[in-house]
C-alpha cells in the first residue's frame, strides 16, 4: 500500500501529534528514543525524527512497534491501515 506524498505528509503530521503518547508507551515499557537509537546503530536525532513526524524510516517505525507503540500511534505510511487513521474530510488537514 503505497500512499501519495500528501497522504504520507498527513501520516507525519499525525504522528508528530502522537509523539508524547508513543513515549509514555517507551516510558512504561523501560525503554526511550536513545536505547532505540543505539539498538539500531544510528543516531538519537534519526528516531527522533521519526517521533516528529519528518521522517518514515521503516527501520526506526518497526522498531517502535517491537516496542510495544500501538499502532495506532505510529501512522505508518506502510500499513494498510493509514489511509483509515488520517483525519476526514469533515476533520480536514489543515490546508
Amino acid at each position: 500500500n503505497m500512499l501519495n506524498l500528501e497522504q504520507r505528509q498527513l501520516c507525519g503530521v499525525r504522528r508528530a501529534r502522537m509523539r508524547f503518547r508513543i513515549r509514555e508507551v517507551l516510558d512504561r515499557n523501560n525503554t526511550n528514543a536513545k536505547r532505540i537509537a543505539e539498538a539500531l546503530g544510528i543516531s538519537h536525532q534519526a528516531v527522533l525524527k521519526v517521533l516528529q513526524g519528518n521522517s518514515h524510516s521503516i527501520r526506526v517505525l518497526d522498531a517502535l512497534r517491537a516496542a510495544g507503540v500501538p499502532e495506532r500511534y505510529l501512522f505508518d505510511p506502510r500499513s494498510e491501515h493509514a489511509m483509515d487513521l488520517l483525519p476526514t474530510q469533515e476533520e480536514g488537514t489543515g490546508t
